[in-house]
């Protein structure tokens, strides 16, 4: 399911395989989650590439195909965790470090980035000994 900002209430955003079809997507709906359906509209989007360093084409994204798909009653998306906000966050930070490490700077992170991965990684830990005690 995508998060699209600029749909109405009543319609929702996936992304699928390319070889799903409107029936499939349609039945598949229906059946599994017992939602009524008024509409399916379906966009290919083509594979992605990006010249690498020996002149090859490399893909940089796979082929999929975007759903949308129109409701009876308005939809409402469920609220995102803490943990999974938590976890996006320090994957950014991550990448922010592997990314000064590809181009060759320095690899100790800013004292603001460092601060936030450790307070991340204490309020995980917090979290799982909260879990073993259970």
């Amino acid at each position: 399911m995508v998060r699209s900002p600029n749909l109405q209430p009543n319609q929702v955003a996936f992304r699928v395989p390319p070889s799903c079809n409107k029936f499939d997507i349609h039945s598949y709906l229906t059946n599994i989650y017992g939602v009524n359906i008024q509409e399916v509209r379906t966009m290919n989007y083509a594979t992605t590439y990006k010249k690498g360093r020996n002149r090859k084409m490399e893909p940089t994204q796979s082929a999929y195909k975007k759903a949308i798909v129109t409701l009876d009653e308005p939809f409402h998306y469920p609220k995102e965790s803490e943990w999974c906000k938590s976890e996006l966050e320090l994957g950014k930070l991550q990448s922010k470090v592997a990314g000064r490490k590809l181009n060759g700077w320095r690899v100790r992170a800013p004292e603001e980035d460092r601060v936030r991965m450790k307070e991340i990684n204490d309020e995980r830990m917090a979290q799982a000994e909260k879990a073993q005690k259970k």
